[in-house]
């Protein structure tokens, strides 16, 4: 699905210019879940007898690091917005993030939030 935003603009030198944005969003995106149907099997990261997903926005990414390295927290859903603030933020702590993400027995599935509908 294609989404457009227009406007109208005056620049610095008194001109008037239309500005057009689009935005593709996508519907088969994966969820990385096994309790989604529609997901690839091979994309399956989170555990399907988990009695809990955890996603977490960019202030428990910037400021709880330790929390979610502890070995008990698995399954976490990391939005890829998230993602990317946070290496805006903190390049130490965008690291940490993303070796978690890489890691097979901590289950963390990074979402394409921003593209999908």
């Amino acid at each position: 699905m294609l989404q457009k935003k227009s406007f109208v603009k005056k620049t610095k030198g008194g001109k008037v210019v239309k500005v057009v944005r689009e935005h593709y969003l996508r519907d088969d995106i994966w969820s990385g879940s096994p309790l989604d149907s529609a997901c690839d099997p091979s994309a399956h990261k989170l555990a399907a007898d988990a009695k809990h997903y955890l996603v977490i926005d960019t202030n428990v990414a910037l400021h709880q690091m330790d929390f979610l390295e502890h070995p008990a927290i698995t399954d976490v859903i990391v939005c890829r917005t998230v993602l990317e603030e946070v290496e805006h933020r903190n390049k130490a702590g965008s690291q940490r993030l993303k070796n978690l993400c890489q890691s097979a027995t901590k289950r963390f599935y990074v979402f394409a939030n921003e593209h999908h509908k």
